[in-house]
Formats: C-alpha cells, structure tokens, sequence
C-alpha cells in the first residue's frame, strides 16, 4: 500500500487566508487561562462548563439523550447520544472527546456531533470518560473500552437504536478510539476488522514518548507543546518514560494487525503532525487500510472549533472517508 504524506493542494489564496487567520488567533491567545493553571482541574471544567472567565458556554442540542452504563469497576459512565434528526440511523459512531484527557465532556462539542450525525446518518454516542490527574491512565480507557462492550451487546444495540459502526475522536480522543479498537481485538479476542466498518481520528497522540513535530513545535495555537506534554503527564505521569512505548501506553508500537480502515486527520500546522504521519504508515504496512489527510493551514482542534471554511474541509474530508466505508444496515441482533 502506498500513503501520501503531501498536504492536499490548496488555493494559495485560500492557503493565504488560512494563514493570516492562524497568526490572528495565536495573537489573541496569548495570557488565555490554562487548566493547569486554576485552583484544580475539576474548577476549570465547571468555568468552561459555565462560560466562565471568558469561557463561551457549549452549545447543546436539545434534543440530545443520555444513558448511564456500568463500567468494570461499578463506576457510572455517561453516554450522550444524538440521533439523526430526519432520517434513520444507519449505526452508531461511539466518539471520544478532544480535552487531552483532562478536560473537556460529551457535552462538549454538540454542534459538531449534531452535523455528523445529520450528514452521515449516524448516531453519535459521546462517551463521559474518566480524567485525569484524578483518574489517569488506564481508567479513561477501561471506560471507553466498556462504553463499546456495551454497544456491541444486543441490549446496548437495542438502547441506542443501532449497531457499532465508528470509534472516532479528537486528540485524546484519538488516542481512545485507536487503543479502543486494539483493545478490543488484543483483551477481549474480537474480529474488529468485520465488527467495525472505521476507525477516524482527529490529530491524536499515539507515541507518549513524543515525535519530532511535537518536540520541535514552537507554536501556541490551542496546543502548544509544553501544552501537550502537560496533559500527557497528568495521564500518564505515573508511567516512566522508559516504559512508555509499552503498546498499551502508545499504540503506535501496537501490533496493528486486522484493523479496520482508519482515517488520521491532522493540520500541517500542528504539534501532533508526525503522530498521525508514523501511525498511518504503521497502519498500512501492518495491512490495513488507511487514510491520512494532512491539511495545509490547518491548526489543532480545527474541525470542532469553527475556524471558517477549513473547519468544513476537515468535516468533509471525514465525511467522505465515513461514507465510503459504511457497509450494510445489518443488525447484529439477529
């Protein structure tokens, strides 16, 4: 299999546009409140939650359910769940919020679940994982790992009105939706190739010991690279460095074998570039299908924070990757 790491050609007027748009946000996030740097992580949640301090309150749908489940432990795990709002749905995408496993919620990006949901005709089903530094690493996992044991049940099928089609997330949820899948497959001994239809991911993390582009990264758009490294500590800060490419820790070093297809989707201008570069080709030369689409101007979080029309680009690109990959309506019910 072949991969194209070129970033897609683009109108240099567009590219242009793009550009001057990234210089502009960068300036205006210079001083902007860091989780870390507030009373305690569980305070900046509740100010984002709230609109707080600057925060804009996230927009919900209103239409949106919630299920509670029961993770291994007995912990209570929150699915936020969104239904096409005119056609039937034709499976369910279980998604992994962005938050670098320390912030963010399932109520966190509703709008952008909201036109998945209605362009694809899927059911996005947001799972309320564990963070950290209160509940590092594997608890987040375990959770998300539990949200699709129960999709995969014909009760939870039943409950949220169609089959597992999608594991897909955003920067942590990157990292959740890949070592979801692998979970799966290396814990529990499913086919994951044939249960699902596709893996999609959103510039994610896979290697905690850090790649080049993160390393190098002097840029502070959303993520800046002491950015990163901080979440990654508070996750995965109990796990020395030496350990770190342990697969269960950074699946890139995964045996990655009878995977689904995947999409890794990034921005060229983004500390977390070389991740979805490295694991997409691992992907491939493990012999799975893969889609890695670079976007020229693009920053981090670019498809869930609206950022014009390369937010659309992004969305389109998933989109069409989804599309192409969805199989039959089948339920596993029968």
């Amino acid at each position: 299999m072949s991969l194209n790491i070129q970033p897609a050609p683009v109108d240099p007027a567009v590219l242009k546009a793009r550009l001057e748009y990234l210089d502009k946000f960068e300036a205006q996030l210079v001083g902007s409140l860091q989780w870390n740097q507030t009373e305690s992580p569980a305070e900046y949640r509740r100010m984002r939650r709230e609109g707080l301090n600057g925060f804009t309150k996230p927009v919900l749908n209103p239409k949106a359910r919630t299920l509670s489940i029961d993770a291994r432990d007995g912990h209570k795990i929150e699915l936020r769940i969104i239904a096409p709002s005119s056609q039937p749905s034709k499976g369910v995408w279980l998604h992994f919020h962005a938050g670098g496993f320390a912030i963010g919620s399932n109520a966190s990006y509703d709008p952008y679940l909201t036109t998945l949901s209605n362009r694809l005709n899927l059911t996005m089903v947001s799972v309320e994982y564990r963070l950290a530094p209160e509940n590092p690493f594997p608890k987040p996992l375990h959770d998300c790992v539990d949200a699709a044991l129960y999709a995969l049940t014909p009760d939870g099928e039943k409950a949220l009105g169609a089959p597992l089609k999608v594991l897909g997330g955003e920067s942590a949820g990157g990292w959740l939706a890949v070592s979801t899948g692998l979970s799966l497959k290396r814990d529990f001994g499913l086919d994951v190739r044939s249960i699902l239809d596709a893996i999609v991911t959103g510039y994610g993390i896979y290697d905690m010991t850090y790649t080049p582009s993160l390393l190098e990264h002097t840029r502070d758009i959303i993520l800046s690279k002491e950015g990163m490294i901080a979440f990654v500590e508070a996750g995965f800060g109990h796990v020395p460095m030496a350990e770190r490419k342990d697969p269960l820790v950074s699946p890139l070093y995964a045996d990655l074998r009878g995977m689904p297809p995947a999409l890794f989707l990034t921005g060229d201008t983004e500390p977390l570039v070389d991740d979805s570069v490295f694991m997409a080709a691992r992907w491939c030369s493990a012999g799975n299908e893969a889609q890695l689409s670079v976007v020229a101007g693009a920053c981090h979080a670019f498809t869930i924070i609206q950022m014009g029309e390369v937010t659309q680009n992004g969305i389109d690109r998933i989109v069409g990757f989804v599309e192409r990959n969805l199989k039959g309506n089948g339920s596993r019910l029968e």
